[in-house]
């Protein structure tokens, strides 16, 4: 899937390179020429050697000898250049570390504003173009990263979209406006740039100076997006990027990573995951989005049993007017037909609760991503829209499973900032078993959002008592328990049959008692944070 404006960059690299006098010793190009195997036959003999290059220059681990060891770049079917496994990892091995090729800061907060007043919701898409003094960037650098993949399917074509369109006269206004962007990019080329970089950013908010980390890596833009990732990501103290297993990698499994991150929007259902990537220009086709879509299931009108499922058709991907002019989520088609597990039922869409499916899908991710200080409001907002999921949609749809998950979050704040609360640890006890026997039934590999879960199982049961098993989690028995069990121990969680220790915390009153770890006899601690009176 390499188009011939790609090949004719990585041949302009190439003739570059050529043309320099040879300043690096022999034993660079014979080394260069050894890793080239790290590529499969597949990958075109200019990017083979164009990446083989840029490689030798970033990467950290593996030596850069070896990693035709431990990855494999192929061009093969409907992916572009991917990377697969050679070895075997198991969860929390180190798969790649890799220096940044171009980084992309964050803006300050002053130009970000400016270009929100200009242009609207456009502005992040136009962000990347003025992170970067251009000037200090050399032409390989801007070659290199012009030639990486991105899925846009119709900016080349003459049939352009309203959309693209919009962001062609955005760009155009971007460079009339800063001169020194216009001395060194075209419009073609500056459009090209600003889709690879949404779609090839590695970007992290969530730590603190991370935000400046942001950039484009050779590598790690090899990795495929996966709705069951293998894999996830995160910045060095260096600022290297570096990717871990989560679950064990067997040769031959491509590398994968959530291109909309690894929290809990990834319950969602298929149909949801796939609006949420649309604006990266694709219809997600990994293998949970292609089976069944578990995280969906509605109650059967027939039998009773909570088996209805949507059957998506195999040409979604493929039959999509990405010309059509409105906004792209809504270009993602929906299923028309239901079909039971259980009894064979089959029904159209009209038939069931699409629009109240809708509302909720909106509704329940708005409140959970509430501030803290409206914990209190939102837990009862929470109850309801638990209680309409349970009503309209079933107990097995996601939207009831991630109202239930928000909250039990909302609820253990108010356990330790509220003097009185209206709920009771037994139904904190049934809420957190409800989630782990859903995330078992409907989303079984997805480790990280199930080490979420147990994560905040595992601050209810040291703020109210009893081990993980009395929460819902028997890592003991449960298939990737050990796994689950390792990472807390990773975070410095302490776990017995009865009782659950924390790491120390800053500036509480038992931070000593909990670091001391399990009281006489294996029973709970001594003294609990929860502090506040059932109401």
């Amino acid at each position: 899937m390499h188009s011939t404006r790609v090949v004719q960059l990585q041949r302009r690299l190439l003739e570059r390179h050529a043309q320099e006098p040879a300043s690096q010793p022999e034993a660079d190009a014979t080394d260069l020429c050894a890793a080239v195997p790290f590529q499969h036959a597949s990958v075109p003999p200019e990017a083979a050697v164009s990446i083989a290059r840029l490689a030798q220059s970033n990467l950290r681990w593996p030596p850069f000898g070896r990693l035709h060891e431990f990855l494999e770049l192929r061009v093969e079917g409907q992916l572009a250049m991917h990377a697969v496994s050679r070895s075997t990892f198991e969860c929390g091995d180190l798969v790649l570390v890799e220096d940044v090729h171009l980084r992309l800061p964050k803006l300050p907060c002053t130009v970000q504003g400016k270009m929100k007043r200009r242009y609207g919701p456009k502005a992040p898409f136009l962000f990347p173009a003025l992170a970067v003094d251009w000037r200090r960037v050399s032409e390989d650098v801007r070659l290199a990263v012009l030639s990486l993949f991105w899925s846009h399917p119709c900016l080349e074509f003459p049939d352009r979209s309203a959309l693209i369109e919009e962001n062609l006269q955005a760009c155009q206004d971007l460079l009339d406006w800063h001169e020194l962007l216009k001395e060194h990019w075209s419009l073609p080329d500056l459009m090209r740039f600003l889709n690879i970089a949404d779609l090839n950013i590695h970007s992290d908010s969530s730590e603190p100076g991370h935000s400046d980390l942001s950039g484009l890596f050779i590598l790690g833009s090899k990795f495929s997006h996966s709705c069951s990732p293998n894999c996830r990501w995160s910045f060095s103290e260096e600022g290297y990027l570096q990717y871990w297993a989560i679950r064990p990698i067997s040769p031959g499994d491509l590398f994968t990573f959530s291109y909309v991150g690894n929290g809990m929007n990834l319950i969602m259902s298929t149909l949801e995951r796939r609006r949420q990537l649309g604006p990266l220009w694709f219809v997600c086709q990994c293998s949970r989005c292609v089976g069944p879509d578990l995280a969906r299931r509605m109650q059967c009108p027939s039998c009773g049993a909570p088996q209805l499922l949507p059957q998506y058709r195999e040409s979604d991907g493929a039959s999509i007017d990405w010309t059509a002019e409105c906004p792209i989520a809504e270009l993602i088609p929906d299923a028309q037909a239901w079909r039971c597990g259980l009894c064979g039922c089959s029904l159209a869409s009209d038939q069931l609760p699409i629009r109240d499916e809708a509302e909720l899908s909106q509704f329940v991710p708005r409140v959970m991503q509430g501030e803290a200080t409206d914990a209190a409001s939102d837990a009862h907002a929470l109850t309801q829209l638990r209680q309409q999921a349970a009503f309209t949609v079933g107990t097995a749809h996601w939207t009831w499973a991630l109202a239930t998950f928000a909250l039990l979050q909302k609820c253990l704040h108010l356990l330790r900032n509220s003097p009185v609360v209206a709920f009771s640890e037994h139904d904190l006890r049934l809420a957190s078993t409800a989630v782990a026997e859903w995330l078992d039934e409907a989303a079984p590999q997805s480790s990280e959002q199930r080490l979420s879960a147990v994560f905040l199982a595992a601050q209810l049961a040291e703020d109210l008592g009893g081990g993980l098993r009395r929460w819902g989690y028997n890592l003991h028995s449960s298939p990737g328990g050990g796994e689950l069990a390792f990472q807390l121990a990773e975070h410095g969680w302490r776990l017995s049959d009865d009782a659950v220790w924390g790491p120390e915390r800053r500036g509480s009153t038992r931070a000593a008692s909990a670091s001391e770890g399990p009281a006489r006899g294996g029973g709970p601690p001594s003294a609990r944070l929860f502090r506040a009176s059932w109401q």
